[in-house]
């Protein structure tokens, strides 16, 4: 059965949650549901901002989330759903900090500390490095939303040719439009410079909770960011002697946004990889020049033997 893409969108908004099985004061105990996207292992996005969202059940509404960092340690089972453990490490009057244990079968398959602040006015600044010469807009190769399309659009010609268990998750519209301002396929092989820029927007409206919002900026956060480094490379991120995972990420936000009301734009590039592993910065903007966040990731890029 072909889900409507307002059923899709209800479906993501909790499958970034998590269902509450017990709570204390400096502790709790949650689970997520594991969703197979097509590459018969859980996707790194869902289980980090399923650990999001347990920090952000014990931290409380009243503090928000300005970091986090995590550790990927094994790879997640699709078959089993996540429990995770979370447990507060600090609780001043203005920080409190989390850390959450993504476990399946016994094991842990995810480390995270988050870190939460009480709202408060302070110093701003915003230093323009990814605006144009003119200093008015952002980068003109990053393009306008308005001028691209989506890449359900791009891999429409190609869905005969894509693995099946990849399939529906191109043959079908998803709740979070991402739109590359320079589409490269997957199986493409030619070198080129480690850089792209993605722009996103939820296709519906979602809940205003900024948490929810937050969610889906992690979630969106790993589509991508590790595969820049690859790009430098003669080789197709879909070759099967290519293998990629996740080692760690982090994240960094900024300032609120509402991802059902703006395009945000996830710029990104990769100024290393060596020793098998892929190094990768981003940063996510809104339309109207703002630094909403900024991601970071390192990843295992191993080109086995054909």
């Amino acid at each position: 059965m072909v889900l409507s893409l307002v059923e899709r969108t209800a479906a993501l908004c909790s499958h970034v949650g998590v269902r509450q099985i017990l709570q204390r004061s400096t502790s709790g105990i949650y689970l997520g549901h594991s969703v197979d996207l097509g590459w018969g292992r859980v996707y790194g996005g869902q289980t980090m901002a399923q650990a999001l969202a347990a920090a952000q059940h014990l931290a409380g509404p009243d503090r928000s989330v300005h970091q986090f960092g995590c550790h990927f340690l094994r790879p997640g089972d699709v078959t089993h759903d996540v429990e995770l453990e979370a447990d507060e490490l600090s609780n001043g009057r203005s920080f409190s900090a989390i850390h959450v244990r993504a476990v399946q079968k016994g094991k842990n398959i995810l480390a995270m500390t988050a870190s939460f602040q009480v709202p408060e006015k302070g110093l701003e600044h915003s230093y323009q490095h990814r605006f144009a010469r003119d200093g008015t807009s952002l980068r003109p190769e990053w393009k306008k939303p308005d001028e691209l399309v989506s890449v359900y659009e791009h891999m429409k010609p190609f869905i005969s040719t894509i693995p099946e268990p990849l399939r529906p998750l191109y043959e079908h519209k998803q709740p979070l439009e991402v739109r590359p301002a320079e589409f490269v396929p997957p199986w493409e092989k030619a070198a080129r410079a480690p850089v792209r820029a993605n722009w996103i927007k939820c296709r519906l409206p979602i809940p205003s909770d900024p948490r929810v919002h937050e969610r889906l900026l992690a979630y969106i956060s790993d589509w991508g960011l590790l595969e820049t480094s690859v790009f430098p490379h003669e080789i197709g991120m879909w070759e099967r002697k290519m293998q990629m995972a996740s080692l760690s990420h982090t994240m960094h936000f900024h300032r609120p946004f509402k991802l059902d009301e703006e395009w945000v734009c996830h710029a990104m590039y990769s100024p290393t990889s060596q020793d098998g592993r892929g190094y990768s910065l981003g940063e996510f903007w809104s339309e109207s020049g703002e630094l909403i966040a900024s991601t970071s990731q390192e990843g295992l890029i191993r080109c086995n033997a054909s």
